[in-house]
């Protein structure tokens, strides 16, 4: 990440517009636009953008094993996983079977083809790795709704009716509702 966020600054200063797009159609379309005084503007976005992807995605630092487990478990070193999945691991990693569908199938249907029996801790695993940015984008969903249901506003919303309001808004279900003529 320090390596991206150099390149960047470093195309800023440089005014290297390779990895911007949109920079390179205003410099195309305002060719004498004097633009050096942005480049501390630009530099200082940057950064800010770099603090913030780095703040809100350090829990994933913490859990970067169990995701490169979960993503290539055929590729990952048995050692370096818990001890309670070392076993269930080795046990995928020597089915050929299990190695070609992985070449095949997406990564949730090769854990549902997983043997309930064979593989219990393995299947646990991956249901937890796949809940987990499915809740967290629950979770933002339903705040970010709550927020916008509950403001200065509509302040005399009760709390039942903000639920209901809530489940409405986050189903994916379509209700059926008969129209009387």
């Amino acid at each position: 990440m320090l390596f991206l966020y150099i390149l960047l600054c470093y195309c800023v200063r440089t005014f290297n517009v390779a990895h911007f797009p949109t920079w390179s159609e205003i410099r195309s379309a305002f060719p004498k636009a004097d633009l050096s005084d942005k480049k501390g503007k630009y530099v200082s976005v940057i950064t800010s953008l770099m603090t913030e992807f780095s703040w809100r995605f350090q829990d994933f630092s913490a859990v970067d094993i169990e995701i490169k487990l979960f993503v290539t478990p055929f590729m990952k070193n048995a050692e370096e996983v818990e001890e309670i999945l070392q076993f269930e691991l080795i046990e995928m990693q020597c089915e050929d079977s299990l190695k070609n569908q992985h070449q095949l199938l997406s990564l949730l249907d090769i854990y549902l083809s997983l043997e309930e029996a064979k593989f219990p801790l393995m299947r646990r695993y991956a249901k937890r790795m796949m809940s987990l940015l499915g809740s967290t984008y629950v979770c933002e969903q339903i705040f970010s709704l709550l927020m916008l249901n509950k403001g200065r506003l509509r302040t005399k919303m009760t709390n039942d009716h903000l639920c209901d309001v809530l489940r409405i808004s986050t189903t994916k279900l379509t209700p059926d509702l008969l129209v009387n003529s």
